[in-house]
């Protein structure tokens, strides 16, 4: 199994799509925390398809209003201290 961060696995897409070719499992993480998991298909297994109903009209999200933000983190300082956990 490998294990690989988001910015990481975009870059090297390809070479964890042969990892999973070989037979390998993939697993994404977001800041450390399991997101994803990239299995190998198998014919003879049987997959569901889950579609689930929007909880909201989608056009609706073009109502949303922004608001700026009470943090006083700063937006700037934020994203480089999010960067670097990867």
């Amino acid at each position: 199994m490998k294990l690989v961060n988001i910015a990481k696995f975009k870059a090297k897409l390809g070479t964890y799509l042969d990892f999973v070719r070989k037979g390998e499992e993939v697993v994404v993480l977001d800041r450390k925390s399991p997101l994803a998991v990239l299995i190998p298909f198998r014919e003879n297994k049987k997959y569901e398809l889950v579609i689930e109903e929007a909880l909201d009209n989608p056009l609706n999200l073009f109502k949303l209003k922004s608001q700026p933000s009470s943090n006083p983190y700063g937006s700037l300082k934020f994203l480089k201290e999010e960067r670097r956990d990867l």
